[in-house]
């Protein structure tokens, strides 16, 4: 029996989270690109975390409860990640704004309406191949 999800299923949903944030925006729907993208972060900050895990060793209840919220600043403290993601920030100005706008988002925008410029701000921010936030995630899945 299989518990949960493995990391190569956190990685292939951020990826498709991403896609269908794209397949939204380029629909003209733009909120739910823009809330679709956040969860592409979230997954692949899981993704990150889930390296940590052990076989045969049961985690610490806070850090099992730490990995079930949705803000992204928390998650990339589980995933062991806060001091490399500052010295990215500090080393790349490109990736610091990047990191600025993604970290924005948080799963009560499904509540909220975004405009053109936003969706498009945050997509650009996630996909950008060289400074982009997954391209940076995906260097530690």
């Amino acid at each position: 029996m299989t518990f949960g999800l493995k990391r190569s299923d956190l990685q292939s949903l951020s990826i498709t989270k991403l896609d269908d944030a794209h397949i939204l925006f380029q629909n003209k729907r733009y909120s739910s690109a823009y809330y679709l993208a956040g969860y592409c972060i979230e997954l692949g900050l899981k993704a990150c975390i889930s390296r940590l895990m052990l076989a045969d060793v049961i985690p610490d209840k806070a850090f099992v409860n730490g990995i079930y919220q949705h803000s992204l600043r928390p998650l990339v403290n589980l995933a062991g990640l806060a001091s490399v993601l500052k010295a990215k920030e500090d080393g790349d100005a490109n990736f610091a704004a990047n990191w600025a706008v993604v970290s924005e988002w948080n799963p009560e925008t499904r509540y909220n309406t975004k405009d053109v410029h936003s969706a498009q701000l945050l997509l650009n921010a996630i996909s950008d191949p060289k400074t982009g936030v997954l391209t940076w995630i995906k260097e530690h899945w």
